[in-house]
């Protein structure tokens, strides 16, 4: 039976992390945190969390698709090239390449900005991507709002994203007054098939036969939670849990997980 959920801060800090998974309620035990993502999906969190001794695995849950119809994304990067857009924003790494598979170079005419949640999808771009922003306090749609320089009259916002976001972002922009054209970049699908996952042809990926009560599950992002929700472990092994977000954590709730998650230092009690 699945425990409460802890409520806590969300983990996107590795150094924080690694800080939490060193105290004294974890003397003695080997740490193993592993992500519900790919391999090749890896940024910073990963390599900090390297960097102060964690060890590092990869079970992914999910994986990300290009539309059907590559049209309207096809449409949109014409409009970057053309200079159409004052401000271009990308949410995650998977947007980046979702445009450059639509055929965008990874550079703005002079005169467009490049905005993105946070450092690992500044990573993501292409070189020659110059004078990109990123709010200061929250690596989040949230942050972004809260940060993102006044609106100028009639500014236009090209704003690609998942088929599964969340309206926060797109609804904030419009309702500051600016021009949006928002896009679907990439759908993100569940691995999961009668509560297991296929083959991968990943070597660094793990699957569920790989995970131990040892193991630190952190769980990034809510379509990842979803699709974690189904995934049936074997009888006894009960991971510990960590969410990415604040989104996360309220919707597995909704989804009754068979896995109790929880995003402080410590499980539930």
């Amino acid at each position: 039976m699945s425990g409460p959920l802890r409520t806590g801060p969300s983990w996107t800090d590795a150094t924080r992390l690694g800080e939490a998974l060193s105290a004294d309620h974890f003397s003695g035990v080997a740490v193993r945190i592993v992500l519900t993502r790919w391999p090749h999906q890896a940024g910073q969190l990963e390599a900090g969390l390297r960097e102060v001794g964690v060890d590092v695995g990869f079970l992914p849950v999910t994986e990300q698709r290009l539309p059907q119809d590559l049209g309207e994304l096809q449409a949109a990067v014409a409009d970057l090239a053309a200079g159409r857009v004052d401000w271009l924003l990308l949410t995650s790494r998977t947007t980046v390449w979702a445009l450059q598979q639509a055929g965008w170079d990874g550079t703005v005419p002079s005169g467009t900005r490049i905005g993105v949640t946070g450092s690992g999808t500044a990573q993501a771009l292409p070189r020659g991507s110059e004078d990109v922003w990123m709010p200061h306090r929250e690596a989040s749609a949230a942050g972004i709002l809260t940060c993102l320089p006044d609106a100028e009259p009639g500014e236009r916002v090209l704003l690609p994203q998942s088929a599964q976001a969340r309206p926060q972002l797109v609804e904030g922009l419009r309702a500051s007054g600016r021009d949006v054209t928002q896009v679907t970049a990439y759908e993100t699908v569940s691995r999961v098939t009668d509560g297991g996952l296929p083959p991968s042809q990943d070597p660094g990926a793990l699957g569920p036969g790989d995970l131990t009560d040892a193991d630190v599950v952190l769980v990034t992002s809510s379509s990842a939670a979803r699709a974690w929700s189904q995934l049936k472990l074997a009888d006894g092994v009960r991971p510990r849990l960590l969410a990415i977000g604040r989104p996360t954590p309220s919707r597995w709730l909704s989804w009754g997980s068979r896995h109790a998650p929880w995003t402080g230092c410590r499980p539930a009690r």
